[in-house]
């Protein structure tokens, strides 16, 4: 009985700050909040473009989603084989972003499939020209980060922290991104 009356109070209270919340904000816009971005490392791995979009009309804040496209390509001789490798990364995430105004914190959680390319010739092959390639699911990842963004159109910039979780490597928590592009409405 006295977890039902907590719990009563709980979501009243919850209720009262989200309505008053909402209350002290009127939109200076009616379309959603975009930003288009290139990013260094982050989720991308590498490099990569973003598309960014809050959910709620009228908000630079709350619940939106990202997709994007990046990856890296490395060729290299080890051991008598000569090496290629292409990895294209298409990470997609919800977020959130917190900060009704230019300066925000983002936080996030996403998958990230890629497509990858591989092909050799040497030693290791016994000297046969090997090739494969393939969609997969590398892991998942986290952001958490800041984002100045415009208040109308123009410039944006973001730093973020994208823990991975990679299959076969497990967590990776040393990943930071760093994205600069444009935000309208």
């Amino acid at each position: 009985m006295k977890s039902k009356a907590l719990f009563i109070i709980i979501i009243s209270l919850f209720s009262f700050f989200t309505s008053q919340a909402q209350g002290n904000f009127s939109p200076e816009f009616d379309s959603r909040h975009k930003n288009i971005y290139a990013e260094l490392f982050g989720s991308n791995i590498i490099a990569g473009v973003n598309f960014d979009m809050r959910l709620n009309k009228g908000q630079n804040d709350g619940i939106g989603f990202r997709a994007g496209v990046g990856g890296l390509s490395v060729s290299g001789f080890d051991q008598n084989t000569e090496l290629n490798v292409g990895v294209v990364t298409f990470p997609l995430e919800v977020n959130t972003v917190v900060g009704k105004r230019r300066s925000s914190l983002i936080a996030g959680a996403g998958l990230l499939p890629i497509y990858a390319t591989v092909s050799g010739q040497g030693e290791l092959t016994n000297y046969e020209y090997v090739s494969g390639d393939g969609f997969g699911l590398a892991g998942g990842f986290l952001t958490l980060g800041y984002r100045q963004q415009p208040l109308k159109n123009g410039i944006m910039f973001q730093v973020n922290w994208n823990p991975m979780i990679l299959r076969g490597s497990g967590f990776n928590a040393g990943w930071i991104g760093l994205g600069v592009g444009v935000g309208f409405k």
